[in-house]
């Protein structure tokens, strides 16, 4: 059980007096100022300034730089609410590129603190939070396209679990997707994991969980856990368990998943009881103490087992070192799984999944023309001009191909992603890039994915 010390109250009540940026851009860069007006050219210097003038439909874009700013004993914290329709939403300009750092401070617990709901998180890379990466107290919020790694990895004597991301038991509508959750907790620790789960109507889709202390994922029914999605992840090399069931549930769906060379079972219970536990078109692998037992501990949930798979998935990388959970050519993870496009329609990679007929297991579908191997693309012409946003750029395009913007500061630098997938429209396609504004020089490459 976390405890939050009252802290929520305090906060909010500080909050109140704070003008609110609603339906609003806001702009932050580690170039920047919080006496600037927040904008493109002129952005903010830390998220939790501009995160205390947000509000319903309000965006934050932060550039890419370490961010280790902090509102409050707790973490950097998220308090302010969104609606369904006008979510807040803090979204990493060039994904994994703005880093949320909690430093392992004695000054702070986690991370990231959130206590306020439809907020989404966006593409940013998380670390160091000393007890933990990201902390949970509110309903429908949604963290995506996350690299949450080593947080929780201070050793202390306390049973309070230490984990990457941790939702509360009266938390509701939470969503994790297409996000990178690795080697969160104490080393060893069987009490730490990657996500650890308390709420209802939670959806976990697309990620990879890989060698976290404990288990990948904790369920953990404190009040009963209903209505919980866990598909389409691979579950890897994790110190105890991919999965551990724990307490009350009622209805914890587990589907498409590839659990690989976990500790013990791929899926394990603990004390577990109530009903609805489906498990079905699954792949178990190398789980030192087999698939999975669902009779363990005194357990005695309700479940149905369908069909799985137990051999070798055919990842690209299968070493816990360099893990790469993209499928080769000849996988049996291929056209072997559920279709559920009606609850989510893309891969970890945003390419498109199926709309009909069987998809792949795990967080990628399968793709046997990698963008690097695409040919005959036409000859690209590309011009620069500064606008008052940043760095136009206009290409010549083909309508309906999907184009990406990577740029690098130096020609002696890696290079790195910029935009996303651009479809084009037309003959042409322009795009600004609203970070360059804070730099001096900056390269840039236009590349097609098909």
């Amino acid at each position: 059980m976390r405890i939050s010390g009252g802290l929520k109250l305090f906060l909010l009540i500080m909050l109140l007096g704070l003008a609110r940026a609603e339906s609003a851009t806001l702009y932050v860069s580690t170039q920047g100022s919080d006496s600037y007006p927040g904008t493109a050219s002129q952005p903010f210097r830390t998220i939790t300034h501009a995160y205390s003038l947000a509000g319903p439909g309000t965006t934050i874009l932060v550039a890419p730089g370490t961010y280790t700013d902090y509102s409050s004993g707790w973490g950097l914290h998220l308090g302010a609410s969104g609606t369904a329709s006008s979510p807040i939403i803090l979204r990493s300009q060039t994904p994994g590129a703005a880093v949320i750092d909690g430093l392992n401070a004695s000054d702070r617990n986690v991370a990231l603190f959130m206590d306020g709901s439809y907020n989404i998180v966006d593409g940013f890379e998380i670390r160091n939070g000393p007890s933990g990466g990201i902390s949970i107290w509110a309903n429908n919020n949604q963290i995506l396209n996350c690299i949450i790694h080593n947080n929780g990895n201070p050793v202390t004597s306390s049973t309070q679990g230490q984990d990457g991301v941790y939702s509360d038991q009266n938390t509701s509508g939470n969503i994790y997707a297409a996000n990178y959750i690795h080697h969160n907790g104490r080393p060893g620790n069987r009490l730490d994991h990657g996500l650890y789960i308390c709420g209802k109507n939670e959806v976990v889709i697309n990620n990879i969980l890989l060698a976290n202390a404990g288990s990948g994922i904790q369920v953990a029914g404190y009040t009963t856990v209903s209505n919980l999605k866990i598909y389409n992840n691979v579950i890897a090399y994790n110190g105890t368990q991919g999965i551990i069931l724990w307490q009350t549930l009622s209805g914890v769906d587990i589907k498409n998943n590839i659990f690989y060379a976990n500790t013990t079972y791929g899926i394990n219970t603990s004390d577990a009881h109530g009903s609805g536990v489906n498990v079905d078109h699954n792949l178990f692998y190398l789980n030192a103490s087999g698939p999975f037992n669902l009779a363990d501990n005194g357990s005695d949930v309700s479940y149905t087992m369908g069909t799985a798979l137990y051999s070798d998935p055919g990842l690209v990388n299968e070493a816990s070192s360099g893990f790469d959970a993209h499928i080769k050519a000849g996988s049996p993870s291929i056209q072997c799984a559920f279709n559920l496009y009606s609850t989510f329609t893309t891969d970890m990679a945003g390419a498109a999944r199926p709309a009909s007929g069987a998809w792949d297991l795990g967080p990628y579908e399968y793709n046997p023309t990698p963008p690097s191997s695409t040919t005959n693309a036409p000859s690209m012409r590309v011009t620069l001009a500064r606008v008052s946003g940043g760095m136009k750029l206009t290409w010549n395009s083909v309508a309906g191909d999907t184009y990406r913007v990577a740029y690098a500061n130096s020609l002696h630098t890696s290079w790195t992603d910029l935009s996303g997938s651009i479809i084009a429209t037309g003959t042409t396609t322009p795009w600004t890039d609203a970070t360059a504004s804070t730099v001096n020089q900056r390269f840039y490459r236009i590349y097609l994915v098909h």
